[in-house]
């Protein structure tokens, strides 16, 4: 009989699955959050909430900078390291969490000036070579 043109693997024509990953229980959608609601958010009283935010495609570099801010919960403001977005590194380069800093010292976009701090510093490289065992 043969095989027919194209074998089994051949295109054919289907619908896109209808699945979904749900966020976690408790905590927003920002995939389709707007800059207004990303704002209400990022003054959540739920430290975990402001860190989500950070993941945000719209998320304000002045958002970023409200969430680095030194009185925010070391979790929110690696966070925000995190991001990769240009200027976080160098906030966090001046972090008093060593953890925080060591994120900084591994970020593209941190400074040649804090690059050459963060390699001196005792506690960053602490962490590094921990990390990298």
């Amino acid at each position: 009989m043969g095989v027919p043109t194209g074998g089994q693997f051949a295109a054919s024509t289907h619908g896109e699955p209808l699945v979904r990953i749900a966020p976690a229980a408790g905590f927003p959608d920002l995939r389709e959050a707007g800059l207004a609601e990303v704002r209400v958010l990022a003054r959540s009283s739920d430290p975990l909430v402001r860190a989500e935010v950070t993941s945000s495609p719209v998320v304000p570099d002045d958002v970023l900078e409200e969430l680095s801010a030194r009185d925010q919960p070391a979790a929110v403001r690696l966070a925000v390291v995190n991001t990769g977005y240009a200027g976080t590194a160098d906030r966090a380069a001046e972090d008093p969490n060593p953890i925080v800093r060591a994120s900084a010292f591994s970020s593209w976009d941190l400074s040649e000036t804090g690059r050459r701090r963060l390699a001196g510093d005792s506690e960053v490289q602490r962490f590094m070579n921990l990390i990298a065992a």
